[in-house]
């Protein structure tokens, strides 16, 4: 739906798409956010349609016969068996929905070839029965001109009989649907894609599928049209010869996200050029982490890096030795301004943040120089500081979200002074079990919507300061002491209710 002709140099579709959704917004014909960082990928956060126009855009898709829903279990007769003959070669979407414990075979029969369709939308399809499994293969190969693929949250019974969904017939039939722009995978339980490489007009990709170790053959380098990439985001992704996944060929490439250092090859990210936005995971000690950042830092301060949004996973092993003892690689993190890091995540020791920052003269300031640190989301796990890490980290400007889990502090007392954290919006202390005492000064956490605190079990008493974040609408408190429980449970006669009597949501787990 966006038009390459609209592209002018230098713009990426992306940007082209952004301007169609920008005429639509000053239209008033649909609702936005806005994304408020400068470095985000797009500058939209989310849409949705008034309820008015929701009604309208529908009535007038029937009305043009712009696509065709089937939603088994609402007691819906339509399907490929009732298709009104005078509309076969105008409707050209279809979406299908399947509630669990609905047979769907009667809808997935073999029939003569659907020519119009381009876009093919199947939603929690399930393939549960031994007797009759779906065979969902053999019903695709009909749809030899679909632009539009989508197979979300689709997956078959694991005793399901060869040549059905489970089998070989689906994945050979993806190699056939040779005019796919777009195929998602996301959620399904897929184990190979032996003929990925023979879909050449691919811009997006998802196979961020369900199944732990899926098997991809290696030639995503031929998919040279391939502009969005996303892999699975757990387990691994293994090549047919148990090889590293190879991205040469693919410079078109805007997003690439869960690249994983253990089975993809890092040193093919230099060759990405027209990369922007990056989502990775690194595992391992001091020195495989101190090459891939080496790796990074060569592509950020490429001439030709189009890096605007990065986030980083670094699992750390090798216990005090390594990162520990090099703060200067985890401020390169922190204050690369070429990095364009927005979300980081560490887990494993680290050194005290006070020395990662200690030769930064702003940590005298109220703030961290926004210029500097452009992280909005911060994940710390295991990492054992000593200090309290809020007194540095309550400097960072652009922290929206902030979690401190499973004894990423090691000391008993945290104080959130006034002014700091002047946008965090959702705050996690998690597992933190020698933290007794929490400190929350008036004008701290201004902003705050949510609160997360789960298993503290030396923390006894919620912080004063909780009256004063008026914006805090959620709450949760889980595997906590009793004696806080019982301090700010519903009632007035509880000692500490009146510290969380106007949140909305409180949950005590």
């Amino acid at each position: 739906m966006v038009l390459s002709s609209d592209k002018k140099e230098g713009e990426t579709m992306m940007q082209v798409a952004e301007s169609y959704m920008g005429e639509l917004v000053h239209r008033s014909m649909v609702q936005v956010r806005f994304n408020d960082l400068e470095s985000s990928l797009t500058k939209f956060n989310s849409c949705s349609l008034h309820d008015l126009m929701r009604d309208l855009s529908l009535s007038q898709a029937k009305a043009e016969d712009f696509f065709k829903v089937i939603d088994i279990g609402e007691g819906n007769d339509l399907n490929l068996n009732h298709f009104d003959v005078s509309h076969i070669g105008k409707t050209r979407q279809l979406v299908f929905y399947q509630k669990r414990g609905v047979e769907a075979n009667s809808y997935f029969i073999k029939k003569p070839r659907y020519q119009q369709y381009r876009s093919l939308l199947l939603t929690n399809v399930i393939a549960e029965y031994e007797s009759q499994p779906l065979r969902l293969g053999s019903y695709l190969a009909n749809f030899k001109l679909l632009r539009v693929l989508s197979l979300e949250n689709v997956t078959h019974n694991r005793r399901s009989v060869l040549g059905t969904f489970s089998g070989s017939n689906i994945e050979r039939v993806l190699g056939s649907l040779v005019y796919l722009r777009y195929l998602s995978l996301k959620g399904s339980n897929l184990k190979t894609f032996p003929s990925i490489q023979k879909l050449v007009l691919l811009q997006t990709l998802n196979l961020d599928v369900s199944s732990t170790s899926p098997v991809l053959s290696n030639g995503l380098g031929k998919l040279t049209f391939l502009h969005h990439l996303y892999l699975p985001l757990r387990g691994s992704l293994k090549s047919v010869k148990n090889t590293k996944l190879r991205f040469n060929g693919l410079s078109k490439l805007e997003t690439l996200e869960n690249f994983d250092t253990a089975w993809c090859e890092v040193k093919d990210l230099l060759k990405l050029s027209g990369l922007r936005r990056l989502k990775l995971k690194a595992k391992g000690g001091y020195d495989d982490l101190k090459e891939m950042f080496n790796y990074l830092s060569d592509l950020a301060l490429s001439s030709n890096s189009s890096i605007r949004c990065m986030s980083l996973v670094m699992w750390i092993v090798g216990g005090e030795t390594g990162l520990r003892n090099d703060p200067d690689m985890i401020r390169q993190l922190f204050c690369n301004q070429k990095f364009s890091l927005q979300e980081l995540e560490m887990n494993g020791k680290l050194p005290e943040l006070s020395e990662i920052f200690a030769e930064q003269q702003q940590l005298n300031d109220d703030h961290i120089d926004v210029s500097l640190i452009r992280i909005t989301k911060l994940c710390l796990l295991e990492s054992c500081l000593e200090e309290d890490p809020m007194r540095v980290l309550e400097k960072i400007p652009t922290l929206r979200e902030l979690k401190l889990g499973y004894d990423a502090y090691k000391g008993k007392e945290m104080v959130c002074s006034a002014m700091g954290f002047p946008r965090l919006t959702h705050l996690y202390l998690l597992y933190l079990v020698n933290f007794e005492s929490w400190r929350v000064e008036k004008e701290s956490m201004h902003v705050l919507q949510e609160l997360h605190i789960h298993y503290c079990p030396k923390l006894k008493v919620l912080p004063e300061g909780l009256i004063f974040l008026n914006r805090l609408q959620k709450l949760i408190l889980r595997r906590m002491s009793s004696e806080l429980c019982d301090r700010v449970r519903f009632g007035k006669q509880r000692p500490d209710f009146y510290k969380v009597a106007h949140i909305p949501d409180l949950q005590i787990e």
